[in-house]
Formats: C-alpha cells, structure tokens, sequence
C-alpha cells in the first residue's frame, strides 16, 4: 500500500514541476467578439469579419487550443420594416474580401448556417441570449472548425421586410468559450 502512495507522491511531484516551468498548461477560455450592423430589405445582406486572434487569452494559448466548448451568441435586433422578416446566420473561413461582400450570393459555398428561422415582426424588436441561442444554433461539429481557425466571416441574410427600411442588430456578441492544454 505504502508503494502505491509513493508512487502517487512521484508522479504529483512531477505533474507540479511541469506546470511550475512551463510544461503543462490547460484551461478553459471566453472569447467575447462585439458586432453591430444596418442593413436593410432592399439588400438583405450583412457582413462582418470576426477576429478572435487579437484577444488576449486567444493570442496566449492559439497554439495550444484543443476544442470549441460551447458557442453562443447575444444580439438585439429589431425590425422597422412594416412586413415580418426572418433572418439566417452563417460563418465561413476568412476568403471574402470586404469589397466582395455586398451581396448573398457573396456567401461562401463552404458556409455553415450557425442559426436560420429566425422571424422578427413588423416593427418588433427582439433580444436572443445567449441561452436561448444555444437551442437555436446549428451544426456544431462543422462550426468548430470555422471558428477554430480564429479569423471567420459573419453573414447574414434576411427575407421579407418591406422598402429600405433598416433592420439594426445591436449588442450583439459572439461568445466562444475554447479549452486549451498545452506542453
């Protein structure tokens, strides 16, 4: 019996020197990416280009990043249409210029629809949380490996709404929280 703890005491002592120098690291991080945009019926359209490779905890650990644990997002959108619109969002890998990205059909073919069916009625103003983002959010396992690389586009596409009356998504995050061991 008295083997077994001194091997136990051998291997924690030498689990805490790997981390004391450096060796092994693991946590869990929370990426936080703000957006906002305006666009309107007559376009139909939005984009924006994320980039989580400049926040500090992802910048740290990049190398050493395991897995997307969870993915949600929070934004407030509001409808000043006089026709309901529903709304889709998607994320691609980084390929569009910005110049290019003015129409849907700008939309990358290898886009992942991150959450569609989306209504908002006729001068109606709704907030998605996060929680209820999670239960709105699409293929996970293909997600991850658009946001993995760090540096993803955001589209969205709307149908309905009426003239050029603006649709404003505001407060809006992206909150991607990723684990990470390294050695």
């Amino acid at each position: 019996m008295k083997a077994i703890y001194k091997e136990l005491g051998i291997v924690g002592l030498i689990l805490t020197g790997m981390v004391i120098t450096g060796c092994l690291v693991s946590g869990t991080f929370v990426i936080v990416e703000n957006f906002e945009v305006e666009f309107t019926a007559d376009g139909g359209f939005y984009w924006c280009a994320i980039d989580m490779t400049a926040d500090p905890d992802w910048a740290e650990h990049q190398q050493d990043i395991d897995d997307l644990d969870a993915l949600g997002l929070v934004f407030t959108i509001e409808n000043t249409s006089d026709v309901a619109a529903t709304f889709t969002i998607s994320f691609a890998t980084s390929d569009v210029p910005a110049a290019t990205a003015t129409a849907p059909d700008a939309i990358p073919a290898g886009a992942v629809t991150v959450l569609s069916g989306l209504t908002v009625a006729a001068h109606d103003t709704i907030d998605v949380t996060y929680s209820e983002s999670l239960g709105m959010i699409g293929d996970i396992a293909a997600i991850k490996a658009v946001v993995l690389t760090g540096r993803f586009d955001y589209f969205g596409t709307s149908t309905g709404g009426s003239g050029d009356n603006p649709f404003n998504i505001t407060d809006g995050k992206i909150i991607v929280t990723v684990s990470a061991s390294g050695s």
